[in-house]
C-alpha cells in the first residue's frame, strides 16, 4: 500500500462535501450527460466494503412509467409514516417527496441477496453489506 499525501485544499474539499452533504428535494429535470453518470458510478464502486465485496448493483430507471409506480408507493409510504408521526403528521406532510418524477435519474442501490455470505467479516457481522452498500451510496 502506498501512502499519499493529500494537499490541505483537497482535504478541505473533503471536509466540505461532508459537511455540505443534504438530502435533495427539489431537481431541475433535464439529463445527466453521459460522462458524468459513468462518473458517479465509479466513485460509488470505489467505496469501501468489508473484504471488498462490493454486494450492490445499481439499476437505472428510465421508464416513465415505472416511475409513476415507484411514485406511487413511496406516497404510500409517506402516508403511513404520517399516520404514525402523530402530532408531527402535518409538519411531515409538507416534506417534498416527489423526487422521482423531477428528477433527471433514478438509480436504485441494490443488495443481491445471499450474496457473498462467506467473506471474512460478515459471518460474524451480516448487516456489513448493508454498511458497504451505504458507503456506495454516499
Amino acid at each position: 500500500m502506498t501512502e499519499q499525501a493529500f494537499s490541505p485544499e483537497e482535504r478541505a474539499a473533503v471536509y466540505r462535501a461532508i459537511a455540505e452533504r443534504r438530502d435533495m428535494r427539489h431537481f431541475i429535470g433535464g439529463t445527466v450527460a453521459p460522462e458524468l453518470l459513468a462518473r458517479v458510478l465509479e466513485a460509488a464502486h470505489q467505496a469501501p466494503s468489508v473484504g471488498l465485496m462490493q454486494p450492490w448493483r445499481f439499476i437505472r430507471i428510465s421508464d416513465p412509467l415505472l416511475r409513476d409506480r415507484m411514485q406511487a408507493q413511496v406516497e404510500e409510504e409517506r402516508i403511513r409514516t404520517a399516520e404514525a408521526l402523530g402530532e408531527r403528521t402535518d409538519e411531515f406532510m409538507k416534506l417534498k417527496v416527489e423526487g422521482i418524477n423531477d428528477c433527471a435519474e433514478v438509480l436504485v442501490a441494490a443488495l443481491m441477496e445471499g450474496r457473498e455470505q462467506h467473506i471474512f467479516g460478515r459471518r460474524t457481522l451480516p448487516e456489513m453489506d448493508m454498511a458497504s452498500l451505504s458507503c456506495a451510496i454516499q
